[in-house]
């Protein structure tokens, strides 16, 4: 019967800064033993070390215990220790080295800290050299392009169809329009406060068309990202007649920005704004901007 604390646990790891050889690894615990796959995805025949029914205290001394941790625990620890990314600032180290016999040794560390001291825990594994099928090769092999195709899948849906949202007011709150409320993969708008927060980043096409009465002259329609103005156009007037003001611009926008559109004068009927993602690409370009469109239109009062 399996337990509850059996687990296996598997990622791509690596052991020095790219660009190096990438390692698959494969952790399991059962019945209390932990057993560890190495395999090297790089090499053109796949090259795998093992090291299995390992009980608690093969791996567990008192130089490196963790208080109350369980087998179940370490391999999670273990398991964050070889997908954590390397650098200068990370608290752990992993290495990887050739050993005699064709082995090869898997040396995890991590810095521990209690109140002000800091000590530094070691996991030494010394993996055997196992003998790999033709079979297992190609598993292998189809693994890797497997997760390529999800991968490129994922960049050409990514860079498919443009997204579009299309919100409407009728509300200020101040001087902000105040937008639907909606929550897509864009964008946020909580249809509260007018603040229109951005999900993803790209190159966006934004059109703002705000219908508004002015009671003078040089009353304005502003967009701003972030609280900075992007574009501006004056809302005309025509003796108190309802007229309508447009503004277009193409930004690149990032994750966290937000927009809000301001309107000096009170809203006659709905406003309308549009924002379209144009796509993948969009990440690496620089800030496009079109010249501020204004068209003011007048109606009848």
């Amino acid at each position: 019967m399996e337990s509850l604390q059996d687990i296996v646990v598997e990622g791509v790891t690596a052991f020095v800064e790219p660009p190096a050889k990438n390692y698959r690894y494969v952790i399991e615990l059962k019945s209390s033993k932990m057993s560890i796959w190495i395999e090297d995805r790089t090499s053109n025949m796949v090259s795998r070390t093992f090291k299995g029914g390992m009980v608690k205290t093969d791996y567990v001394s008192s130089a490196n215990a963790i208080a109350d941790a369980s087998e179940r625990d370490y391999v999670k620890c273990f398991q964050d220790m070889l997908d954590c990314k390397l650098d200068d600032s990370n608290d752990v180290h992993r290495k990887l080295f050739p050993i005699q016999g064709g082995g090869v040794r898997l040396e995890l560390g991590v810095a521990v800290r209690v109140l002000r001291a800091t000590r530094l825990v070691t996991y030494t594994f010394d993996l055997d050299p196992v003998s790999v099928e033709r079979l297992d090769i190609l598993e292998s092999k189809l693994r890797d392009q497997q997760e390529e195709v999800e991968k490129l899948r994922g960049e050409v849906q990514d860079c498919g169809a443009p997204l579009f949202v299309k919100l409407t007011a009728s509300k200020m709150s101040g001087s902000s329009i105040v937008w639907d409320a909606i929550e897509s993969d864009l964008l946020i708008s909580t249809g509260l406060d007018g603040k229109i927060k951005m999900l993803r980043g790209g190159v966006y096409s934004i059109a703002v068309v705000v219908n508004a009465v002015p009671n003078d002259y040089n009353y304005k329609v502003e967009l701003l990202k972030n609280a900075a103005s992007m574009q501006a156009a004056n809302t005309g007037y025509s003796q108190g007649c309802g007229c309508s003001a447009t503004l277009y611009t193409i930004e690149h926008l990032q994750t966290n920005d937000e927009l809000t559109t301001t309107c000096e004068v009170s809203l006659s009927v709905f406003s309308f704004l549009s924002i379209i993602r144009s796509g993948q690409q969009g990440l690496r370009k620089p800030c496009w901007r079109v010249a501020s469109i204004c068209c003011c239109n007048f109606y009848r009062c």
